[in-house]
């Protein structure tokens, strides 16, 4: 069956080779035309002078007929992936035609998301067909959304078939394939796959403007320079100066600097050199992936006794991961959290049989964390004598206050999914426990809302705000709960201050997680009224502590103002920007109005309870509390036994819901029927009921 995919279509603007990806990018679904009057669109509609017969080479030659330029349109582009830029700094995916001839291979851009991972899942050798927009980045043709923005996805994958045969290389000498941009032959390959036959040897490694970048040159005589890039598509760090290769492939580019080679991984290069160790994480409390720079063999990296422990921990089992990791089994006797390293010798290269002499060693923070772990506080910064104290993770590097901070070591956590403002996404702990929530950057899958992951990255703090970057590994780990938001004061989520003692309960408590705002009033605390959020006020009745609800998020664009006065409810990630705390709805579903001037006010009123969505597979139920108050809500059967405690804890005024998923205590899933749901409130007892649907 014919699948259809959308990317997100992202601008570039970069300082290095890799596009740097828009922070918030808009999540709206937009298929549009060209919007610049001289661009056009191929085929030209029905009856078109082209239609289906346009080729990647009608984007890269010159000569061919049509030639199209910038920024042209375009329909059903085919081509079979080489390769794929991985990287959260701008992801995208190299397509060539089978032909291997030259003009042949093209870039396309895909921006937010990494079209290898779910729920796309687009591997080398799958054909397909690429519909959007001719652009140039840095003097490189490549095709990208329509409409050439970052706010919108509307750059149009289409597979068509799997585990094609990849086009023949390009075989070239460093003399046609050397980096000069003045290399008259090198724009007939740019976007295509290449080939240098050695000896080469490499003759520079720093001074060239990007990471793990070297260049090489004809190891018999000398010669033309070769560049070649080990950052953009993988990351390979450079062999040392003088180094005899004997193989070198890869994707062939065109960036400001000049030509180049783009190594899709360690296999691309045939090195006369052991394997290197790229990097070691944990993937469970007990087992920890490595990952090599190119394919091992299985007796080699199976072997306990090529790894050791910094702990002086015992490795129990190794197996592989794949053709290039291993996953190794451990025990090492230390807490969560502690820093942990891995060192690896005696590791042979499945292509040349080479076996590293020399250890490599790896260091990582130990332990799957959960986010409040991740978030707890940091005694170190905290003493610091104001007015420096700083409340942060203790994982982050330095900085970070004031601006981006530096990543601390290589850490796993895992978290649910609880919301997304472009790249930027929420994971929280299911307990909802104080500090139980952290923001992702970019993670190198999208993250479905409500499914647990176990994520892989460095913590960095990101203008004051917690932050998982630079992440390496998204896993699924199905299904989670689905949180409602942590009830929160207007005074404890805005107190933004350094308690260094720990006594207070602040928005530090609540950062990036999914609080909600029971019955808050809209007030204007700065004139004229901001277009990009409102203020609030609560609680009633003195509406005393004001806090900013902010618009992150292209779902609420334009932002409607509710009027002064209204009284809402608002669930949201609360997130720290511009020197403060501020709470991010992702909908329009998360702003709740209950009208001018009223609200649950402290000490009138009565208590509300009723089951909503009656009958229906996970029941739903609502109440309200005119008062703080101790509550217990649980479900029960027809013969009165209690089968789980929905919830238990003291509680602010305020209306609330909680969903029942159909299982009891014990995790049992229950079949339909009829069950009773009980509230208590201060020792008064309020009895409803609803029908259960099977799942």
């Amino acid at each position: 069956m014919t699948q259809f995919f959308f990317t997100f279509d992202l601008q570039p603007g970069v300082t290095s080779m890799n596009k740097m990806l828009t922070r918030f990018l808009g999540a709206a679904l937009l298929i549009c035309t060209a919007s610049v009057a001289s661009a056009t669109q191929y085929p030209p509609g029905p009856g078109g002078a082209f239609p289906d017969t346009l080729t990647i080479r009608n984007l890269q030659d010159a000569t061919a007929s049509p030639f199209l330029a910038v920024p042209d349109t375009v329909y059903g582009i085919q081509g079979i992936i080489t390769g794929f830029d991985p990287k959260p700094t701008g992801f995208a995916l190299y397509i060539q035609d089978s032909s291997g001839l030259p003009f042949t291979g093209v870039d396309v851009f895909t921006g937010a998301f990494n079209k290898q991972s779910a729920p796309f899942n687009f591997a080398i050798g799958d054909r397909v067909a690429v519909y959007g927009k001719k652009q140039e980045f840095g003097n490189g043709t490549e095709l990208e959304g329509y409409d050439a923005s970052s706010s919108t996805d509307d750059c149009l994958v289409r597979k068509i078939s799997s585990g094609n045969a990849l086009p023949p290389f390009y075989v070239g000498t460093t003399t046609n394939l050397n980096e000069l941009p003045t290399n008259t032959n090198g724009e007939r390959y740019e976007g295509m796959l290449v080939r240098i036959i050695g000896p080469v040897k490499v003759s520079r490694t720093v001074g060239l403007g990007t990471n793990n970048s070297f260049l090489v040159v004809s190891a018999a005589a000398p010669s033309d320079s070769v560049f070649i890039d080990g950052n953009t598509l993988t990351t390979y760090a450079p062999p040392a100066l003088g180094t005899n290769i004997d193989q070198v492939q890869g994707i062939y580019e065109q960036r400001a600097r000049g030509y180049r080679i783009q190594l899709r991984d360690g296999n691309d290069i045939v090195v006369s050199t052991p394997p290197g160790v790229n990097d070691a994480y944990p993937v469970a409390d007990n087992l920890i992936r490595v990952v090599f720079d190119r394919n091992v063999t299985a007796a080699s990296a199976t072997n306990t006794a090529n790894y050791s422990l910094a702990s002086f921990g015992t490795v129990d089992a190794a197996v592989m991961d794949g053709t290039s990791a291993a996953i190794i089994t451990v025990t090492n006797g230390l807490n969560h959290g502690d820093i942990e390293t891995v060192t690896v010798n005696g590791i042979t290269g499945l292509a040349n049989g080479l076996t590293m002499t020399t250890p490599v060693s790896r260091t990582f923070v130990n332990g799957v964390l959960s986010c409040a772990e991740l978030e707890a506080p940091n005694t170190d910064s905290l003493a610091v004598p104001f007015p420096n104290c700083t409340d942060k993770s203790r994982f982050a590097g330095s900085g970070g206050q004031l601006g981006q901070g530096i990543p601390g070591t290589r850490i796993s956590i895992t978290g649910t999914a609880v919301g997304q403002f472009g790249s930027l996404y929420y994971v929280n702990d299911e307990d909802q426990a104080l500090r139980g929530g952290v923001s992702v950057f970019a993670p190198t899958s999208p993250l479905t809302l409500g499914r647990r992951y176990r994520l892989v990255g460095q913590v960095q703090e990101f203008f004051g705000e917690s932050e998982l970057v630079n992440t390496v590994e998204v896993t699924d780990l199905g299904a989670g709960t689905v949180l409602e938001g942590k009830l929160v004061t207007v005074g404890n989520a805005a107190r933004d201050t350094c308690d260094s003692a720990q006594a207070l309960t602040d928005g530090e408590d609540y950062e990036c997680m999914l609080v909600k705002l029971s019955y808050v009033k809209v007030v204007q605390k700065i004139s004229p009224l901001p277009t990009t959020g409102f203020h609030v006020a609560g609680p009633n009745p003195t509406f005393g502590d004001t806090i900013f609800v902010s618009n992150l998020s292209s779902s609420l664009n334009p932002f409607v103002h509710p009027p002064l006065g209204t009284v809402v409810s608002v669930t949201g990630a609360l997130h720290y920007s511009n020197a403060s705390f501020r709470v991010c709805p992702r909908n329009y579903g998360d702003i709740i109005t209950h009208g001018l001037n009223v609200g649950v006010t402290p000490g009138s009123g009565k208590v509300r309870f009723a089951a909503l969505q009656n009958p229906s597979i996970r029941p739903r139920l609502a109440f309200s509390l005119p008062v703080e108050a101790s509550v217990e809500l649980g479900v029960y059967d027809v013969t009165g036994r209690e089968l789980v405690t929905l919830e238990k804890a003291t509680l602010p005024a305020g209306e609330y819901t909680r969903t029942w998923d159909g299982r009891s205590a014990s995790g049992a899933k229950l079949g339909a029927g009829v069950f009773f749901y009980r509230l208590k409130v201060n020792g008064e007892t309020f009895n409803t009921k609803s029908i259960k649907l099977a799942q």
